[in-house]
């Protein structure tokens, strides 16, 4: 595998923009549903982890019982795939530091409905007085899911090699970039991947700067933000914040937010005061944020306006894993296990499939610097 990042895809619609055929959340019910299915998976899995380990009978047993047995074969590829979900279940992504879930029915664009003055106090209702109805945000904002996926080829070759080894490593690295694929595309929503420049088409002049990260800056900024207003002039009640950064300002938001206490010389004297944002803001440290830009976001709370979404669809929240079947039929009649390989060239070929999306949210609570200037 040659990328870190899934590739998008498009096929495999319905008119109607919903998935065709059943997700890996109900294949998965169904499988765990039937006792000869789980019967075979404990077998699978044993023969699989015995091979891997290096005992050579197990991998001529592996390797004979996926070109003969599709029973075997559709087990093996569960196993690949509950190692996969596993795989991709133990990683917390990055996103979620920053970005909000969401869930989608289909591929159509979700309306991302935010309810003006949700950040407040509710209006009091006077006797015998209708109460009154939210206000939707004029500013609706849409999220859509897109498809991602890529192919992987267990060739006859490597079949008859012995090198077992090669099935171990899809499950780890599929589920790694499906990981890196949401991080990725939310990312993309914050700032360019490449350059780590702030999006600006979220960050506009209201809530965009370039001064470099420093405490003065970082004060100023934080003061900015958490003293907006909303439409009848009455003060918002802001959120927890955080900065987010990359690898490059790391240590110095480390030493802007961590030290306790800050020494201010004017003149001949020396005062000592602690360190204002102590308990206020938290630190955000993105591993894929390249640059010098630095990022003041709320941290992403229930019940409340996030600045940005990562979306799944419904039914098909984790990566999905499937063998193909394009064996063809023998001349004299009869059908060819699926484990024989393809057609076209004795490979079996597995497919894995993610389904996820990213969109910007509410920027009220936010501003971002390109951390060029002083």
């Amino acid at each position: 595998m040659t990328s870190s990042i899934l590739t998008g895809e498009a096929f495999g619609l319905s008119p109607e923009l919903t998935m065709v055929g059943e997700g890996p959340r109900a294949r998965r019910e169904r499988e765990r549903a039937s006792e000869r299915m789980r019967r075979a998976m404990v077998e699978a899995k044993a023969m699989l982890e015995a091979a891997w380990g290096g005992d050579p009978l197990a991998r001529i047993r592996v390797n004979e019982a996926i070109t003969t047995s599709d029973l075997f074969k559709s087990a093996a590829g569960a196993v690949l795939d509950r190692e996969m979900l596993a795989a991709y279940q133990t990683v917390t992504p990055s996103w979620q530091a920053y970005a909000a879930p969401t869930f989608v029915k289909d591929f159509k664009p979700k309306t991302l409905t935010e309810l003006i003055g949700n950040t407040g106090a509710l209006p009091k209702v006077p006797e015998h007085t209708n109460y009154p109805i939210a206000q939707s945000d004029a500013a609706e904002r849409q999220i859509r899911v897109a498809k991602f996926g890529q192919q992987y080829g267990y060739t006859l070759e490597a079949r008859i090699n012995d090198d077992i080894g090669e099935l171990q490593s899809v499950p780890n690295g599929w589920a790694a970039q499906a990981t890196a694929t949401e991080a990725h595309n939310a990312l993309s929503q914050l700032a360019n991947p490449l350059t780590g420049a702030p999006n600006t088409a979220f960050f506009t002049g209201g809530n965009l700067g370039t001064g470099a990260l420093t405490a003065d800056n970082l004060q100023t900024a934080y003061t900015a933000v958490t003293t907006k207003r909303d439409k009848d002039g009455a003060l918002l009640v802001a959120p927890a914040m955080q900065l987010v950064v990359g690898p490059a300002l790391q240590f110095t938001a480390e030493r802007i937010l961590n030290t306790s206490e800050i020494r201010t010389t004017v003149g001949s004297d020396t005062f000592i005061q602690s360190n204002p944002f102590s308990g206020k803001v938290k630190l955000t440290v993105l591993s894929d944020l390249p640059g010098t830009a630095w990022f003041l976001l709320p941290v992403p709370q229930a019940g409340r306006k996030s600045a940005f979404y990562v979306a799944h669809l419904r039914g098909f929240e984790t990566p999905d894993l499937r063998a193909k079947a394009d064996q063809g039929v023998r001349i004299g009649g009869g059908a060819i296990p699926a484990g024989e390989g393809s057609f076209d060239d004795d490979t079996i070929w597995f497919r894995v499939r993610h389904i996820t999306g990213a969109a910007p949210g509410d920027p009220t609570f936010t501003y971002a610097s390109d951390g060029i200037a002083a």
